[in-house]
């Protein structure tokens, strides 16, 4: 419902802190340029827009906005502060172009800094869903959901579907899907890899674990990958076989 909507922005804005954000980059009026200001903005107008579309998707309804807000705020400030040590490969590469680009626009290291992790900030609504249900930590969710990303290539899928092309409506529709699916799927394993551990465990031994367990779907999701890759035809059927055989990781 449009109240539902309405109730998702106002929790994304709050949850991320983003008045302060948005406050602070309006400040650095003819001091920043002004085409730096607005690349900053427009990755905090992504950021409210893509935690409302979770929170509706992902949340009870009606959303009750204060419960909301103080069940997600903490952990996007704890991933706030843990970037970018939690990034790794090409996650980690562009943390490190942003805030340099930005930094050398006028911008505070600290705003740039904050303005470079906007988009993996995100994923702290995934994490705090999947610590909330299980018996380990924040920092241990988070530290196994960024690992398997990399570990089996979901930022690679991830950047792939960011790359499909978004020049008509259904194009984007098709775009944000598969990427909020492939979200979900991050977030199951997530979960699937920490319930088959103890709390003690570390995220190395964890996931190790979990694989070798899993082996055969793992070698599955592994080759077909390896085809896509190969073949460097990366549209919306491709990559739309790639999350399914991505899924049976969890299944």
């Amino acid at each position: 419902s449009h109240a539902d909507i309405a109730r998702a922005y106002i929790v994304a804005r709050e949850a991320f802190e983003m008045r302060g954000f948005w406050e602070q980059v309006e400040s650095l009026d003819n001091i920043a340029s002004a085409q730096t200001q607005i690349e900053m903005l427009l990755e905090g107008r992504k950021l409210v827009e893509r935690a409302a579309r979770w929170l509706v998707r992902n949340r009870p309804r009606p959303i009750e906005v204060a419960a909301t807000i103080e069940l997600f705020a903490p952990g996007a400030a704890e991933l706030a502060r843990a970037l970018p040590g939690v990034l790794e490969g090409s996650d980690r590469d562009a943390y490190e172009e942003r805030e340099t680009r930005f930094a050398q626009g006028d911008v505070p290291l600290a705003l740039a800094s904050r303005a470079a992790g906007l988009d993996a900030v995100l994923s702290a609504l995934d994490i705090v869903e999947v610590a909330s249900t299980s018996a380990h930590a924040t920092d241990a969710v988070t530290a196994v959901y960024f690992r398997l990303g990399s570990r089996f290539s979901l930022h690679w899928l991830r950047d792939r579907m960011i790359e499909l092309p978004r020049s008509s409506r259904w194009q984007v529709l098709a775009r944000a899907a598969l990427r909020d699916d492939l979200a979900t799927l991050q977030r199951a394993l997530t979960a699937a890899v920490l319930a088959a551990s103890p709390a003690t465990t570390d995220v190395e031994h964890a996931i190790e674990h979990w694989a070798a367990v899993n082996a055969a779907s793992v070698q599955r999701c592994a080759s077909m990958l390896a085809d896509i890759t190969a073949s460097r035809t990366y549209d919306v059927t491709t990559l739309s076989v790639a999350l399914r055989e991505a899924r049976n990781l969890v299944h």
